[in-house]
């Protein structure tokens, strides 16, 4: 007569189980501190055009990005009578998408007492109108060695690669130029090639 096996408990029997379930899970885990997955990207990339930039020189420059975010500077180089500034990006829109702006620090030198303002506008995909002014009695403002005046905020949407630029052609929507505070036209330049390319992974 065959000696029954005594009966396995409810532990036991899981036991083998429990462990597939541990071993896959591990098997499925990240190298992160709290054990999330971790999925490996590459930032966006921008680079500019300009090489070194001179005095009088306005020109884009990008000082951060990631996998999903680009932000690119509108920076003005050694220039004085800074009051009142104007012009349109163009972006590739099939790539990134404009989502929003920060003041740079250009204008809010010294604490005005009355706030520049910015006024930004999308119109459509692809192109972004800007513009920032001090208020009368504020006097005109200076950029020594490179100035942040704007920077631009743009999202992910396809891979690929395009040009940011200023609009410099004929087709501008308004004038890129800068105004003193007596309204006369300070002698800045905005191109061509002062933008740069911006790459999608």
């Amino acid at each position: 007569m065959t000696p029954k096996r005594p009966k396995r408990g409810l532990a036991e029997r899981a036991a083998p189980i429990v462990a597939l379930i541990l071993m896959l899970g591990l098997a499925c885990k990240g190298k992160g501190n709290n054990g999330d997955d971790v999925i490996p990207c590459t930032s966006i990339s921008y680079a500019g055009s300009i090489g070194t930039p001179g005095a009088g020189d306005v020109y884009l420059l990008s000082l951060g990005s990631s996998c999903d975010t680009v932000d690119i500077s509108v920076l003005v180089t050694n220039l004085s009578g800074i009051f009142t500034v104007g012009f349109e990006i163009t972006y590739p829109s099939s790539v990134i998408g404009y989502q929003s702006f920060t003041p740079g620090p250009l204008l809010q030198q010294g604490s005005p007492p009355t706030a520049p303002q910015f006024f930004v506008t999308n119109p459509s995909p692809g192109e972004v109108m800007v513009s920032g002014t001090l208020f009368r009695p504020d006097s005109s403002v200076s950029a020594v060695g490179n100035a942040i005046f704007i920077t631009f905020h743009f999202v992910r949407v396809a891979s690929g690669s395009g040009t940011v630029d200023f609009n410099t052609g004929p087709g501008g929507s308004i004038n890129n130029q800068i105004i003193d505070d007596n309204g006369s036209v300070v002698a800045a330049s905005f191109g061509p090639g002062h933008g740069g390319v911006v790459q999608v992974p």
